[in-house]
Formats: C-alpha cells, structure tokens, sequence
C-alpha cells in the first residue's frame, strides 16, 4: 500500500483545516438569503449567470474567485451544434482533440487531457475512457446548459480534476418555456456532412411537477474537410431524455432522470486516425456501435426556517460500452465501463457579526468496472483493456465565507478532501493498487469599496489523478522487431521478437499545484443606459508531479541467442511508470458586453508547458487564441444576427519527431539526434462564422429559425491535435416549433 502521497500533503493542508474549524465553531444561526443573494449583492442590473459547479453552491460567474465559463440553451440553439466541441469551441483554455470525428474527440483544460479532465453529465462522473475513441456521449440537442471549470478542482470533485470540469446538464422545461404544458419539435440540416436532424420533445410544469421526455435522431456522412478531401465517417445516431421532478412536501423533492446515446457508425478502426495513415488495421473500416445510458436519482431535503439543514442526495449508474466488429476478419471486440455512485451533500448557513458562511460538507463514493472482450483470443479476453475495478471513497468541507468591512468586501473560499482508492484486476497476477489522497483548494476575492468596479482574486489548489486500471494492468503485446541474426527459411522471413506490456501495481497518483492571480472589472451604462460590461484576466502556473508515462526496457532476453534458435524470444517489456514532471502556465481573458440593442463575447487564451524530465513540450498545447462572438438584437424584425471570429497564432511544438528521433535507449526514453527538434508545427489561421435567428411575431414566438455559415472562407487549417485539416465551409439550418397553451 502506497501511503507517501497522502501524508505529505496534510501539512500543506492543515492552515485550511484550521480555518474550516475556527468559522464553524463559532456560527450562529443566519437569515432567508441564498448563497448567491448574499455575493451578488443588490443591483438594478439583469440577473446575472451563475455557475453551481465553481464553488458547489450557485454564485454569480463574476464573482467566483477563478475561471468558469457557462453556455446555456439559447447560445445552444443559435449556434445549431453537431456535436459538444461545436458548442464549447470558443472558451478559453479548453479544446477538443482527435477530431473531427466526434467519436474520437477527447476534452482538454489548460494543457492536461484524457482522465486529468473530469467530465460530469448531471452530476454523474462519466467515467468512459479508450485509447481512440472519445470520452463522452451527448448529443447537444438534449443539453440545457454546459460549465466549464478551469483549474485544479480535486478538493471538491476528488480524483480527475487536475485541468479542471466539464459538467453537462440535460435540457429542462423550464429552458423550454415558462408554460405548464407544451410540445415542441425541432428538426436541422449541415451541408458539411450531409447530417440531418430530428427531435419530438414533450414537457409539464403542474404543481409540484417539473417533466420532460425528449427523443431524437441524427444522421451525417463523410465530413468534407477544408483540404477539398472527404474525411470517412457514417453515423447514426438516436437519443432519449426521461426526467423529471416531484415535489413530495414542501420539503422533499424526489428527482428521476435517464439519458441514453445510442450511435451506429462506420468509420476506422482508429476513431481519432487520418486518412491514409499507411497502417492496415488502422485505416480498415469498421462497424462500431457505442451505446451510453445513464440512470440518476435524487433527494433534496431543504425544511423550511432551518439553516442548518440544506440536504442533497444522489445514487447513479452510468454504463458505456463500444462494440467493434471487423468483417474482414471477421472480428468483434468489446470495451465496457460501467459506474455505479452514491453522494450526499448538506449546505448549512452561518452567521458571526458582519461575517456570512455557508458550509458544505459531503461524501460520495463510486465504483468502475471495465470489462473487455475479443472473440478471436483463446481466453476472450481483450488486450490493452484489462478486466479489472476502481472503487473511490472520498469527504470534503468546504467554506464560502463573506466579509464586509469598512475598506471593502472579502470571499474566501477554503475547502479540503480526504479521499481512498483501490484498483484490483479480475486475476491475482496484477496485483492490487491501493491509496490515499488529500487534496485543499483555497481561494479569495476581495472588492474595495472605493472602486465598486474592481474585484482582485486568487487561488492555490492542488489536484490529484489516480492511476487507472488500463495503466496498471496493462498486457499484451507493445510492438515487434525482426531478430537481429535469425532468418526463418520455414517461412521464408525474419523471426520476429516482441515487446510485450507489464502490469505495475506500484503506481502513485499524479499530482498538482496551481497558483492562479487575477482581476475582475465590472461596469454598467458605459456606452448606453443600462448596459454592462464585465471583464476577468488571470495567470495560472501549475506543477505537476508523478506523471504516468511509459518505460520501455528494450533488452532481449538471453535465450534468444541460444540453441535452438527458432525458440519463442522476446524483446524486453513496456510498463507504466510515474516519470515525468511537467509545469504549465499561461493567461486567460474573458470580456462580455451586453445591451438591450446588442451583445460581445471575447475570449483569450495563451499556454505554455514542458516535460521537465525530457525538455519536451507537452503534447496537448494549443497555440494561443483569441475568439470574438458579436451580434444585434433587431427587435423590429423579431431577429439576432451574429458573427463569430476565432483567431490562432503560428504554433511549434518541442521533442522528439521523426525527424530527429535516432533510437530507443534501454530506459524506454527516445535518443534524438542534435536534441530535441520540432515534432508538430501549424500554420496560424482565421475562421469566420455567421449566424441569424429569426422568431417571427406573427407565430406567437411559437416558429424559431436557426441558420449560419460556418467556416465562411473554406479556409484550410488545422488545429494543434489533429493532423487533419478542420470541415470546409457548412451550411446550417434548424427549425423548431412549440405548442403551447
């Protein structure tokens, strides 16, 4: 058992424990406020975005001490998404990678990919993770809002956190329309693929009910690249939503939820490959067929005139699987992960003079299964996907402490986690990986109340991310190379020796420390009456520890050069091993402008970050970006008109490539010859994208239409991941209809 990790941190922690327990012990009961009353603060001004992912309570987005970003089902709509990176693909620090397929597409925050990401479908931890293909399943037409947390976020949402969360909710009725009862029906179109859509969508608000169920369709083809090439790709893709709330008294609320995302596809072997990669297998079309459900249930306690009490409890399963099948072969292989959760969480209000605290406190725990399977291995058993468990325990407590004083207004924000894993495989041969992490995050904001218009801000978090089981429990074979002296005349070619992979039950969990400084400015009436502008700039740095990469001992074994020569040989062993260290640090900008005749969206992103244990840059850079989203409000015609503008800058990346690569060393790390070269470069570029809305008054706002032009220029480019050129110019439309009394 592995305990080093855990103990080294409560002594960075414990200036946070203490703090949890002086403001505690000394509360009194408060008053009818919510949380995000007390820091918005009174204002004329329109109700603001709030973010419930940021701080676990919802706050004002301006307010919360970091960088979160919240897209809700309007900007959804006006921008007809085929896929999640078309709707997120304009915030700050997030990109998608192993597009533009959007079964292979892969979520990155500030710089960390793959399970350093945490992704949250309602609250439930969506656990899915393979090689090439993507991490979640979501089809936009059935999401209500989506958040995107950037920074370390362990101390509240446990291991994953490390870059940050993206936490997708489903449509509600009341994202809908503020009726009792309604029906709507929505159907789009996009030239780039071919894609066509098709959703019936019922909802009620009567009484203590809040419903909706919602099915749809979407099919597309081949993706026409900006190159002038078809990217193959055939989709079919069915989705359902089943939810709704019911008031039992007047202080219990039961929730029930199921979501399902089905896709029949025929692509690749390789979601994420290009074309022509040269690799047989990889480039051989295969009939895929993924299949997501997601079950959720829920209890929310909150008794009226109690403080102390603000109940919420939660059970989930979430089970993906991805089925393969190869005609050629034929062949049909299989990789499942299931989840099964349960959390509570109780938010108590506190109050000690001119200071006013909500506590939090909670505890989840959950458990992945992965289950893999090939029908062409003696045993079934799939390699690379090892059957194996993952069983997570964690609690936390966490602070929102306002402070007014005389020179002005403070929120701090500690909070901290204690969290237990234990990784097993289905055989005794792997061996069992177990471990404890704390993790504390404090933040703060402070407001002079000389200058109402300027927030100060700051934060220092550290994160963590457990090894997973295809990490650990690797098996199979990693590559082969011919014997260096022995000829097969049998067979009339070289033998062959392989390298094959090793479990490494030894692992420790990655970890991290971020400290991040910004400012916020925050003015009304600047260029007409009522109007608002709000800006937030910040600087991030981040070190992280104990990075999992792979060691390759590349020495063949002895017998291979003994009599008789034709005996099986193999060439060394690959293994994960935590070898590397990385630090990260860039800027992110976010600028919004808003007004009764117009609006403007700015976004800025710069990251830099190296492997401090080889000097390369990290591969899941991006260059630096800025993108702008401005439109009019044309309230005589009942329509919006808008403009989106993402600009990148030239972008080269540092290591080893093909170029320079001379060799394996015995220690698994590549020899380059004349040092570390440029392994990726990309040319900068400029997209344009135009899009309208139009809500016609004589159809009673029942009639909406949704139309724009993506990639207006057909411009050639390609972002950093793919290594493939982006989709051409698109043609898109979307009409809906609702019904209601």
């Amino acid at each position: 058992m592995v305990v080093g990790y855990a103990h080294a941190k409560i002594v960075t922690t414990l200036r946070a424990s203490i703090l949890l327990t002086l403001v505690a012990g000394n509360a009194t009961l408060a008053n009818d406020e919510t949380p995000s009353e007390r820091v918005g603060g009174e204002s004329d001004l329109p109700i603001e975005t709030m973010t419930v992912y940021g701080t676990s309570n919802p706050i004002p987005v301006f307010d919360y001490p970091g960088h979160v970003t919240v897209i809700d089902r309007n900007e959804l709509e006006a921008r007809a998404p085929s896929s999640m990176s078309d709707a997120l693909r304009d915030v700050p620090g997030l990109e998608f990678r192993g597009g533009p397929r959007r079964t292979g597409e892969l979520p990155a925050i500030r710089g960390l990919t793959g399970e350093n990401v945490l992704v949250l479908l309602d609250g439930v931890r969506q656990n899915f993770i393979s090689a090439h293909d993507g991490r979640f399943f979501v089809d936009p037409e059935v999401v209500g809002r989506a958040e995107v947390l950037r920074g370390g976020a362990s101390a509240l949402y446990g291991s994953g956190a490390v870059g940050g969360v993206l936490a997708i909710e489903s449509v509600a009725a009341s994202d809908l329309s503020d009726q009792p009862w309604g029906f709507r029906f929505r159907t789009g179109y996009h030239s780039v693929n071919d894609e066509a859509l098709g959703s019936a969508t019922a909802f009620a608000r009567r009484g203590g009910f809040d419903g909706i169920a919602s099915f749809g369709i979407r099919q597309s083809g081949n993706i026409s690249l900006g190159s002038g090439v078809d990217l193959p790709s055939d989709d079919e893709i069915d989705t359902a939503l089943i939810k709704g709330r019911q008031a039992l008294t007047d202080e219990l609320t039961l929730d029930l939820s199921w979501q399902r995302f089905g896709n029949k596809v025929i692509e690749p072997n390789n979601g994420q490959g290009t074309l022509g990669t040269g690799n047989d297998v990889l480039d051989r079309e295969v009939d895929k067929d993924i299949d997501s459900h997601t079950y959720k249930a829920g209890l929310a306690y909150y008794p009226a005139g109690n403080d102390w009490l603000a109940l919420d409890m939660t059970a989930y399963v979430s089970n993906t699987d991805v089925v393969e099948f190869d005609p050629t072969l034929p062949r049909t292989t299989v990789r499942e992960i299931g989840t099964v959760g349960f959390n509570l969480r109780n938010a108590s209000r506190i109050v000690l003079g001119r200071t006013d605290t909500t506590l939090t406190v909670g505890a989840d725990w959950y458990r992945d299964e992965q289950t893999g399977l090939d029908n062409r291995t003696m045993d079934r058993r799939r390699n690379g996907v090892p059957n194996a468990r993952s069983e997570f325990t964690g609690v936390f407590g966490q602070l929102e402490t306002l402070i007014d004083t005389d020179i002005g207004r403070f929120l701090l924000i500690p909070g901290i986690r204690f969290d237990r894993f234990d990784n097993s495989p289905d055989t005794v041969s792997g061996g069992n990986n177990k471990d404890e992490a704390v993790s504390s995050r404090f933040s703060a904001s402070f407001s002079p109340s000389s200058l109402g218009w300027l927030k100060l801000f700051g934060a220092y978090s550290e994160a963590f991310r457990a090894p997973s089981v295809n990490e650990l429990y690797l098996s199979g074979v990693h590559f082969s190379i011919p014997h260096p002296v022995l000829f097969n005349p049998m067979r009339g070619s070289l033998v062959f020796a392989s390298n094959n992979f090793t479990s490494n039950a030894s692992l420790v969990p990655e970890q991290s420390v971020t400290f991040e400084l910004g400012f916020g400015l925050d003015f009304s009436s600047v260029l007409t009456e009522g109007d608002r502008v709000q800006v937030k700039l910040s600087h991030f740095d981040t070190e992280a520890d104990d990075l999992i990469g792979i060691s390759v001992l590349s020495e063949p074994d002895p017998s291979c050069f003994v009599p008789p020569f034709f005996q099986p040989c193999t060439f060394g062993t690959t293994q994960s091993a935590n070898i590397n260290e990385a630090e990260l640090s860039g800027w992110e900008a976010e600028l919004s402008y808003q007004a009764a005749s117009m609006y403007a969206r700015l976004a800025f992103a710069s990251i830099e970050g190296m492997d401090t244990t080889t000097g390369d840059d990290l591969g899941s850079l991006t260059p630096d970006r800025l993108a702008l989203d401005i439109g009019t409000n044309l309230s005589e015609v009942d329509a919006t008109l808008g403009l989106r503008l993402q600009i990148a800058d030239d972008f080269k990346r540092r290591g080893a490539s093909t170029d320079n690569i001379d060799g394996l060393t015995a220690s698994g790390s590549f020899a380059i010859a004349g040092g570390v070269g440029v392994a990726e470069e990309r040319d900068g570029y400029g997209v344009v994208d135009v899009y309208a809305t139009w809500r016609p008054r004589i159809a009673e706002q029942r009639l909406r239409f949704d139309l724009g032009i993506d990639n207006v220029t057909d411009k050639n480019y390609e972002r950093v991941y793919q290594g493939v050129s982006e989709p051409g110019r698109n043609y898109k439309l979307a009409v809906s209809w609702q019904l209601s009394p």
